[in-house]
């Protein structure tokens, strides 16, 4: 995998013009673009056990998980069986009053960026965790760091990041070439994770 030392030199060697282009400046791109990719594509996954709480339909995820972008997936522990995405919509028409429901977790609906909502919920403390699987945000980056976007798209940071810096010393046209190959990068590696399988996840969202 490649790392920030190596994407910087890459992009230093493409421009090679050390006295407008720094490397607090490469930096401060790379770290920018990773961010920005990372959180429009989803590339990054990750996971962490959440007890369930007595009473408790709806979870916090921002909270709970800081780097978390969205979920992907959710495991009840306690009875060893993945929870079903469902919508709101679904829930309410089952029972309108489902945030009530008492019960074995069998379902969880994504309420907004930050809020999951399970169905039903523990009606007891001690009642077990899940395993939550969900798209996080990139790391704070140095030198060493591997770069968290798969190696046959890291066109798409470097193509941002000299977008980035031509835009910071008005080379507006160059940047604009530049612009265009990084949008058709982004979208390239956004439908690469969409469509990429994960059959130990199911089910799932996208």
């Amino acid at each position: 995998m490649s790392t920030r030392i190596d994407i910087q030199n890459s992009i230093q060697l493409y421009l090679n013009n050390p006295t407008y282009y720094t490397v607090g400046d490469m930096n401060d791109s790379i770290q920018d673009g990773v961010d920005e990719i990372c959180a429009f594509t989803g590339c990054i996954y990750a996971s962490a056990t959440i007890n369930f709480a007595a009473g408790k339909s709806y979870y916090d995820l921002l909270t709970l998980l800081p780097n978390y972008i969205g979920v992907v997936a959710i495991f009840n522990n306690n009875i060893k069986r993945w929870l079903i995405p469902t919508s709101q919509r679904k829930l309410d028409q089952d029972r309108i009053d489902w945030e009530t429901a008492l019960g074995t977790p069998y379902y969880f609906v994504p309420i907004s960026h930050r809020y999951v909502a399970i169905y039903k919920k523990p009606g007891a403390a001690g009642y077990g965790n899940m395993f939550v699987f969900y798209r996080a945000a990139a790391p704070t980056l140095v030198d060493a760091t591997n770069i968290p976007i798969p190696d046959d798209h890291l066109t798409a940071l470097e193509n941002y990041c000299v977008t980035d810096l031509f835009e910071q010393n008005q080379e507006f046209i160059k940047a604009r070439n530049h612009l265009e190959s990084y949008i058709n990068d982004l979208e390239s590696l956004r439908v690469y994770m969409r469509n990429k399988r994960l059959p130990d996840r199911l089910p799932s969202l996208k």
